[in-house]
């Protein structure tokens, strides 16, 4: 495997294997500017992956008010369902008590 690589390099010597095109360092500023410059781009162009990602957003936002609000509602429900529970539980001489006493607790309160 040495022997082979070693003819290989004895074989090219001191010579340079790359090779660069005639005056390519004089005129590579000239072409990089007539390459890049002609190409112009629209505003449209520009500004449409903006709008796309505020639609995105947008979007999702309203998906998850949507949501919310669902989340919120069936929250309401539950905890009236469960206020009705309670309250069909209940003797309506105790509902009397507890109301009586929160009126009048909260008189006696005021008047000292």
């Amino acid at each position: 495997m040495e022997t082979n690589i070693n003819k290989n390099l004895n074989g090219i010597g001191n010579k340079i294997p790359f090779s660069v095109p005639e005056n390519y360092f004089e005129n590579f500023a000239l072409e990089m500017d007539s390459r890049t410059v002609g190409a112009s781009v629209s505003f449209k162009k520009l500004l449409a992956p903006w709008m796309y990602m505020a639609a995105m957003f947008t979007g999702l936002f309203l998906i998850a008010n949507v949501f919310y609000n669902l989340n919120q509602r069936q929250k309401a429900q539950e905890t009236e369902m469960y206020e009705m529970y309670v309250s069909s539980q209940m003797d309506e001489t105790i509902l009397f008590d507890y109301y009586y006493n929160e009126t009048t607790g909260n008189e006696e309160k005021q008047l000292n």
